[in-house]
């Protein structure tokens, strides 16, 4: 990608210090809160934040809140996540400094992995998401994809199937724990690239256009009005991208006042503007799911 001379200019002097550079290199690892990153640095956090501030206006850091925590991590689009990727491709993997830092960083992640499972109380059940995870990277196979958007309660399993197999992934969940977890998790396995964040996609709204596959993993029988959910799903696919959609059979069934399940569901994808190109039932450990894939309606007319 070209830069143009205004950005290069900006995210050069962006990164014009030895602690800005250390945390590029820090934050190319994943995602960490800026009392992380005052740790690791050995600064006080009114310098860190300085150096995170010069940094997310060059547009080399995104900024994301969660509850009372403030997250940093590389931009994952854009001149300035270009930038940042030729910037690290330059340095010397081998320098003590940073060779330290990453050092630092891994025992870090160790010890947050610890006491978020120790918090998550085990959190989902690792063979129940493992299962799934298996279902839906099966839905998925052969079909390529760049970005990936997940939402649902185990982000850990299903993101460790399937990030690998993108540049770019999100996961959401309504469960602060769960998320601590995955973070952990996936990150220490080198999954980098994987953004786990709290809240659910109204909260969280994506860009349009942002996903490729978007997977919604019993996200929608709770939902009062899960057709809305269906469309801001709808809205965040790329021109030619799909929905996974995986839901409980059982709670379905509870809301079938007709009594198909089934039909519950194309109606809400339908109202959501989604087609449903196929849908099948899924046992995994005690739970009888269906599994469905979806894509976006687009109104060729206005196209």
């Amino acid at each position: 990608m070209a830069h143009s001379p205004d950005q290069l200019l900006r995210g050069l002097r962006g990164v014009a210090d030895a602690s800005r550079l250390r945390l590029l290199v820090l934050l190319a690892q994943g995602e960490f809160a800026v009392t992380e990153l005052t740790e690791l640095l050995g600064q006080s956090q009114p310098r860190v934040s300085r150096h995170l501030r010069l940094l997310t206006e060059a547009g080399i850091l995104e900024r994301f809140r969660e509850q009372h925590w403030v997250f940093y991590r590389l931009a994952a689009e854009g001149e300035g996540a270009e930038l940042a990727r030729t910037l690290l491709g330059l340095l010397d993997r081998d320098d003590p400094q940073l060779m330290a830092d990453r050092e630092r960083a891994t025992t870090l992640r160790a010890l947050r992995a610890t006491t978020d499972a120790q918090s998550a109380g085990g959190g989902q059940s690792s063979v129940d998401g493992e299962e799934l995870a298996g279902t839906v990277g099966a839905e998925l196979a052969g079909r390529g994809y760049d970005s990936l958007l997940y939402i649902g309660p185990a982000p850990t399993e299903v993101l460790r199937v399937l990030a690998p197999r993108a540049r770019r992934a999100l996961g959401l969940s309504d469960s602060r724990a769960e998320v601590q977890r995955a973070r952990a998790s996936l990150h220490g396995a080198g999954l980098a690239h994987c953004v786990l964040q709290f809240g659910d996609l109204q909260s969280r709204t994506a860009a349009s256009g942002s996903f490729d596959v978007v997977v919604l993993d019993r996200a929608l029988a709770g939902q009062a009005r899960p057709e809305l959910l269906l469309a801001d799903a709808a809205r965040a696919l790329r021109p030619g991208g799909r929905v996974v959609l995986v839901e409980d059979y059982d709670a379905l069934a509870a809301r079938a006042t007709a009594g198909n399940p089934l039909a519950l569901l194309r109606d809400w994808l339908a109202r959501g503007g989604l087609q449903c190109s196929r849908m099948r039932p899924v046992d995994t450990a005690g739970r009888h799911l269906l599994v469905a894939m979806a894509e976006y309606e687009r109104d060729e007319a206005a196209a």
